[in-house]
């Protein structure tokens, strides 16, 4: 219930704040800046889309390669777009996606919960390391180039990039030397006794065998999460043609990295937070306030139809994980029964 009213309230402030910013920009500079916009434009950054989700779920393929799971790739696809249809538009659920993305794999293959959930983790890790990496490029070339800098403003946003990627780079340094986290966190508050302390270190144990520099796998997972910022790169460049506008190469790599900070806040579909982070970007660019919204909308449309995709999946694992549950506790019922 607590989890719906979130849900509710956070809806609610995407939405003002959507509005807001629509009221602001005025509906009819942003039908202008679709003019030069084409349906085989629309296409051309669905496809993209398209590709940039087979190529994070390739990289998911490879890692539960790596723990002997040799699963086909259109059912790690279904998977993986069951998952992001949970994160596009229920954010506030924290790691939703992944937990169910886990929960599918240990129902129907078996396999262990420290390898599954550790399977999701660790592509997430691979994604959130990328994405870092490009922020602190992007917000760096952000403050280089925008004509309007509020310096506070735009250096509290940096360090705070920065220090993501220093904890990013310390979990590596971690996992290289094998040095548990987890185990000091668990003395710390006192949870080395609690019912999930095993699953935990089962899974750090998967983490330390995959993230190992002497691993090809590893390396692998790093390229396609860059092959796959790439793609997000070339699509945010395109659009920006599409829409009739010309830009630096260098910022873009910023474009992208506020979507990926607008993405942060627990607002579904992120409607409002993208709205509001990319106006104040592009016009800080000289790109125009509603371009930024043609730009979004675009975005956010053919994320939607991916979104909506996974929906379909989502659903259909979940009547099948709910069907084989009822019956698992039928069947203990029955032989509790006999006995």
């Amino acid at each position: 219930m607590r989890k719906f009213i979130l849900f509710l309230f956070s809806l609610a402030v995407g939405t003002a704040l959507f509005w807001w910013i629509i009221d602001t920009v005025g509906w009819g500079k942003i039908k202008l800046a679709f003019q030069h916009f084409s349906i085989q434009a629309g296409l051309i950054i669905l496809l993209l889309t398209i590709l940039s989700v087979l190529i994070r779920s390739f990289r998911w393929k490879t890692i539960l390669n790596s723990q002997q799971y040799n699963i086909p790739f259109l059912k790690v696809l279904e998977y993986y777009l069951s998952g992001l249809s949970i994160t596009f538009f229920f954010p506030m659920v924290i790691f939703g996606g992944e937990v169910f993305r886990g929960y599918d794999l240990k129902e129907k293959y078996s396999i262990p919960w420290p390898k599954s959930i550790a399977s999701v983790i660790i592509d997430r890790i691979l994604e959130i390391t990328t994405y870092a990496i490009a922020a602190v490029f992007g917000i760096a070339f952000f403050i280089l180039k925008a004509t309007f800098t509020p310096a506070k403003f735009y250096l509290t946003i940096f360090l705070g990039t920065f220090f993501i990627l220093i904890l990013i780079g310390i979990f590596y340094f971690k996992s290289f030397k094998k040095k548990s986290i987890i185990s000091s966190l668990l003395k710390i508050f006192r949870l080395k006794n609690s019912n999930g302390a095993e699953t935990m270190i089962g899974v750090e144990k998967e983490l330390f065998r995959y993230f190992r520099p002497n691993k090809k796998v590893m390396w692998k997972g790093i390229a396609l999460s860059f092959l796959h910022v790439l793609t997000l790169l070339a699509r945010a460049m395109l659009l920006i043609l599409f829409l009739g506008k010309e830009i630096d190469v260098l910022l873009v790599v910023s474009i992208v990295a506020f979507s990926s900070l607008a993405m942060l806040l627990p607002i579904p579909a992120a409607l409002g937070s993208h709205e509001a982070v990319q106006s104040f970007v592009f016009d800080s660019l000289g790109l125009g306030a509603n371009t930024a919204m043609a730009f979004v909308f675009i975005i956010r449309g053919v994320e939607l139809i991916i979104a909506l995709f996974g929906v379909v999946f989502f659903f259909r694992f979940g009547i099948q994980i709910l069907d084989s549950v009822i019956l698992r506790k039928i069947t203990k019922l029955i032989i509790h029964k006999k006995k």
